[in-house]
C-alpha cells in the first residue's frame, strides 16, 4: 500500500525470516512489494532498528503481533514510541496498530495512554470493528485530512490500491475516524503508562 504512493524508499523491517519466505505466496496481494527497487528489506528487530538507526522517516507504520506473544509488548511502551518519534522527519506521521478483540479495557486504555504520552496530537481510526489505528504527528492532522480528496484524484495508484479493500472514495477512509486528541485524552485518563521497567501488558494480555 505504501508503495502505491510516490515514495522514494521503503524500509521493511521484519524479525521473522519465515514471514519473508511466506510473502512469496502472496505476490498477487502484495503486488510484489519486496521486489520493488524502492524496497529495502531488513530482517531484524524493528524496535532495535528505530532505536539504533539515524535515518529519518516521513511515515512509520508499526504493525506488531498481538502483545500476548512474548516480546511484543516492548513495541507498545513509552520508550518504543519515543524512539519512533525521534526517527520521524519534520512533519512525519506515525501509524500504530492495536486490537480491540480479546483485550481488557484496562490494557487497551494503557496502550492509548502510552501512545498519547508521546504523541498528544494522536487520533484513532477503527477498521473492521477489531483493528485500532492510532495516527499522529507532531502537528495536528486536520490540514492533511482536508487534502485527502485532492490527493485521491492526484494519486490513481493509491486510489486503486484502496479500492481493493473497498475504499472507493475519500469518505470511505474518513468514516473510519473514531477519536481526536480530546477524545483520546478522556479515554486514556487514568490509564497506566507502559514502560520497559514495568511491562505489565506482556503478562496481562
Amino acid at each position: 500500500a505504501a508503495l502505491s504512493h510516490p515514495v522514494a524508499r521503503a524500509d521493511v523491517i521484519e524479525i521473522s525470516p519465515e514471514v519473508v519466505e511466506a510473502s512469496r505466496f502472496f505476490v498477487e496481494e502484495n503486488h510484489g512489494a519486496l521486489s520493488d527497487p524502492r524496497t529495502h528489506l531488513i530482517v531484524g528487530d524493528g524496535r532495535s532498528h528505530l532505536l539504533l538507526s539515524t535515518r529519518q522517516y516521513d511515515v512509520i507504520v508499526s504493525e506488531p503481533s498481538n502483545p500476548w506473544i512474548a516480546g511484543v509488548a516492548a513495541l507498545f511502551t513509552r520508550e518504543f514510541f519515543e524512539g519512533a518519534k525521534a526517527r520521524l522527519a519534520p512533519g512525519g506521521v506515525i501509524c500504530q496498530w492495536a486490537h480491540t478483540y480479546t483485550i481488557s479495557e484496562r490494557d487497551l486504555r494503557s496502550i492509548v495512554a502510552t501512545f498519547r504520552s508521546v504523541f498528544p496530537n494522536g487520533t484513532a481510526w477503527m477498521v473492521n470493528d477489531n483493528d485500532l489505528l492510532m495516527v499522529a504527528s507532531a502537528e495536528p492532522l486536520e490540514p492533511r485530512l482536508a487534502r485527502l480528496a485532492a490527493n485521491w484524484s492526484a494519486r490513481p495508484d493509491a486510489a486503486a490500491n484502496l479500492a481493493e479493500v473497498g475504499a472507493l472514495e475519500p469518505f470511505s477512509v474518513l468514516s473510519l475516524f473514531a477519536a481526536g486528541p480530546a477524545e483520546l485524552e478522556r479515554y486514556a485518563s487514568g490509564g497506566d503508562i507502559l514502560d520497559d521497567d514495568r511491562m505489565r501488558l506482556e503478562f496481562s494480555a
